[in-house]
Formats: structure tokens, C-alpha cells, sequence
């Protein structure tokens, strides 16, 4: 999901252009770089992850470009994961929070989770693109295992399960037991972002391994009241917020829950 911060780094603020230019002619140069400029790009570079952008939209491009892309997560995930973790990631979308995770936090490894069968073959190319290799479980998280519908309309990120009209497609769904289940270790670190789904996480079922989560919570689609009550289900199971940064939370395991 894009923040509030990142829609505002979607767009060129006109303070960024140089002193004298009026607004017709900084309107100009934004309307040269949308048409022009950003549908040219195949390749970037952020946080020392390389990305490859084709097929990505010019907004999109343009917040990856400005360096605002999962700017939350990469410092709260910067904060509290470290070599010695095994990441669960869900929502991988096109791959970078776990490839920042792997190539400038150095942990262990990754596993992600992602729904939408076209972002995974992006992925794919990224950790690719990285000389890594992905751990990926095709699935959208929910409630249950089984079948659901994933709205594929408009960008990646505003991918979400259950949403009637529009472009969907159906994909396999998984409950966070069945996914755990599927891993080859024991992880010690959660990242979620998952657009609203995060509210059908049954957090009992983490392992006592994982020590830290790092949470984009979705108000704007949940109501504020689903995020809290989620927030309240992860410090039930002992977690702690330790920080925020606009809608993503860093939990971390207080020590007194495992006594």
C-alpha cells in the first residue's frame, strides 16, 4: 500500500525545481517527465537493491525514483531486523522489502507471500536482477485455506482480496497456520502489508521464534476501529509497539511474555 507520504512523492513538488521558473513552465517540465521521461525507464536502483520497472506505471516509477518507495518499512525494518533473522514476508508485491532485507540487512532469509500472480513473475526478475533466489508462496492470506478473489485493478499495490467489481482474479488463499507450515525454518521476524487482509491474522498462531513485526495497518479501508483491534490481537500475544511511522507499527516481543 501507498502512504499518504508517498502520494505526495508520486508528483514533483514544484519547490524541487529551480528558483524563477513560473508554474506554467514547471507544469510543463512534470507533464514532460510523465510522458516522456518515466515510460522510458526499465531500471533503478534503491537501497542498494536494483529493480527492474518495466511494466510499472510513470507514478509508480517516479515514487521508486524519489526514493519514497516502502520508506517506512525500510527504517523500521532497519531498526529491528538484522543478520541473524529468518524473515516472513506478506505482501512481497514486486520483491524489494525482502531484497533490502537480504542484501542491506544481511539476514538469513526470506520467505514471502504474494498473491497476484503477474507481480511474482516482477518479483521473479528482481531477485533475479540481485543474483538471489525466492522462496515464494503463491497465496493471498486470509482467514481460511482455499480459493478467493483478488482485485487486480489498477496498481500493484492496491491489490486487495473480497472487493466486488473491477478487474479479479482467483487465487489460491491460505490462513497464517497453513503458511507457516510451509516454511523450511522457524522464523523470527514478520513483515505485513497486506492491504486490509492483515485484520484475518490469527497472530496466536506465530511460533514463540519470531521476535519482531513490522505491520502496515490500512485504516483508510479497514476503519480505524479494525486497525486497532488488530494492533490490540498483536499485543494480546505479547508484542509491544515500539514505533511508528504514519500507518506501519515495529513490535517487538516483550521478554515478560515468555515467562
Amino acid at each position: 500500500m501507498m502512504t499518504a507520504t508517498e502520494k505526495l512523492a508520486s508528483r514533483p513538488s514544484r519547490n524541487s525545481f529551480p528558483a524563477g521558473l513560473t508554474d506554467a513552465w514547471k507544469e510543463l517540465l512534470i507533464r514532460i517527465r510523465f510522458r516522456f521521461y518515466l515510460p522510458r525507464v526499465r531500471r533503478a536502483q534503491l537501497a542498494g537493491v536494483k529493480l527492474e520497472m518495466e511494466g510499472l506505471s510513470p507514478m509508480m516509477k517516479n515514487i521508486i525514483l524519489s526514493g519514497r518507495y516502502e520508506y517506512q518499512e525500510r527504517i523500521l525494518c532497519a531498526e529491528a531486523i538484522g543478520s541473524d533473522d529468518v524473515v516472513l514476508e506478506l505482501g512481497s508485491a514486486i520483491g524489494f522489502v525482502g531484497l533490502y532485507c537480504r542484501k542491506k540487512l544481511g539476514v538469513k532469509s526470506v520467505y514471502g507471500v504474494e498473491a497476484n500472480p503477474q507481480t511474482i513473475q516482477l518479483l521473479n526478475r528482481n531477485y533475479a536482477a540481485n543474483d538471489c533466489d525466492p522462496r515464494i508462496i503463491h497465496a493471498a492470506v486470509a482467514a481460511e485455506d482455499g480459493e478467493i478473489e483478488l482485485d487486480t485493478s489498477g496498481e500493484f499495490w492496491e491489490n486487495r482480496v473480497g472487493q466486488a467489481g473491477g478487474k479479479s482474479v482467483k487465487v489460491p488463499s491460505r490462513k497464517l497456520s497453513s503458511i507457516l507450515e510451509q516454511l523450511e525454518e522457524s522464523p523470527t521476524a514478520l513483515v505485513c502489508d497486506i492491504e486490509g487482509a492483515e485484520t484475518q491474522l490469527d497472530f496466536s498462531s506465530l511460533p514463540a521464534s519470531v521476535r519482531t513485526i513490522v505491520m502496515e495497518l490500512h485504516p483508510e479501508w479497514t476503519g480505524q476501529e479494525a486497525a486497532a483491534a488488530t494492533e490490540k490481537r498483536m499485543e494480546d500475544e505479547g508484542f509491544v509497539v515500539v514505533k511508528r511511522l504514519d500507518n506501519s507499527v515495529l513490535l517487538t516481543r516483550n521478554p515478560k511474555s515468555d515467562s
